[in-house]
């Protein structure tokens, strides 16, 4: 993970969920390393409290300390990398390599994902389902429209002047991170990758007036929506079971802090090495900052919470081909998958189970 940039990447360790920061190829336990650079005529005691209050080692209470724990975050950094490793307590420093990363998220999330975002994807998916049973163009496309289908930049205007996002939420009760299995639904007939940018909620937000939603992006990462294929049901009363199961999201590897912009970034994703998804986020339709202000409506939107942009092209279900369509391209048990931005690093998983 690149580190020459001025930017955080915060990262959650060890058996105990403890925010950390990549610096080169070393993870620093943020808590402990500010408690080291505190007083030493202070109690041990005191140290500890000071410690625990301006730079928790929780993720949810690190958001919520909001930019002075960032800036208490730049200062522990800049002096345990100034001292030499072995005259630093024991725990401060571990080479990245050495350490199992666990998923960057606060207990139990909400993940809005956002859908139809890409017109691209949105335009792939409904050249293989047809353009009458593409949700994402109903409204958009008629039947017998004498145009026929848009092109992306139509599509993408027609969708910002309805002026409504779509989306869903998905439940991430048993969290997956880099590295973490993915285990695949047996219910699953096909079984979908899609690599995102997501942004991490800063504070608590609601009614967030229109043109302010960055203002409550704390941090960017990624994820990777996973996704059962085929089985969907147009109900809106279904639970969204396609989209809701155990391990049906993976995010990571880190949330990079301190300015990166969710809209900027060269998103790629790979399976078994074979590059399937190659976007770039400034194609989203709407911002991660618009979904806050319309998600933000009469609903409050909590420290930690994830927003996801939805996918850009490159997934199975947008780019298999053929009548019937070729499913080779869907994921099967042993397949490895790597969602990859430069300047957030990679998230790897690998596919076991049905």
């Amino acid at each position: 993970m690149p580190n020459d940039d001025g930017l955080l990447r915060i990262v959650v360790v060890g058996p105990h969920d403890r925010v950390g920061a990549v610096v080169g190829d070393v993870v620093i336990d943020l808590n402990q390393a500010f408690e080291a650079t505190l007083a030493d005529d202070l109690p041990a005691e005191r140290r500890r409290a000071l410690a625990d209050e301006r730079l928790p080692a929780d993720l949810e209470a690190f958001i919520v300390a909001g930019p002075p724990a960032l800036d208490d975050a730049r200062e522990a950094i800049a002096r345990a990398t100034s001292r030499p490793s072995a005259t630093l307590p024991s725990g401060i420093v571990a080479p990245l390599d050495a350490v199992r990363l666990r998923p960057p998220a606060v207990r139990r999330p909400r993940i809005a994902c956002a859908a139809g975002n890409y017109a691209r994807h949105s335009l792939g998916s409904a050249a293989r389902k047809g353009v009458t049973e593409s949700r994402a163009l109903a409204g958009l496309v008629q039947p017998a429209d004498p145009d026929g289908v848009p092109t992306p930049e139509e599509l993408a205007a027609r969708t910002r002047e309805r002026g409504r996002p779509r989306g869903f939420w998905k439940d991430f009760a048993g969290p997956r991170g880099p590295e973490d299995d993915i285990r695949r639904p047996a219910r699953a007939e096909l079984f979908d990758y899609e690599g995102e940018v997501a942004v991490i909620v800063g504070r608590a937000a609601r009614d967030v007036p229109a043109g302010m939603g960055a203002d409550w992006i704390w941090g960017v990462t990624l994820l990777n929506d996973w996704s059962i294929r085929g089985t969907s049901q147009k109900d809106s009363l279904s639970f969204n079971l396609s989209k809701n199961f155990d391990d049906d999201a993976s995010l990571g590897p880190c949330i990079v802090v301190g300015g990166l912009d969710p809209m900027d970034l060269r998103v790629r994703t790979h399976v078994n090495g074979t590059l399937r998804q190659d976007y770039h986020s400034g194609d989203m339709i709407f911002s991660h900052a618009e979904y806050i202000e319309y998600l933000s409506r009469d609903f409050t939107l909590r420290p930690g919470d994830v927003i996801s942009g939805g996918s850009g092209p490159g997934s199975a279900t947008d780019a298999s081909k053929g009548d019937p369509p070729d499913t080779s391209l869907y994921l099967r048990k042993g397949d490895v998958v790597e969602v990859s931005s430069d300047r957030i690093g990679v998230l790897r998983n690998r596919i076991v189970g049905a």
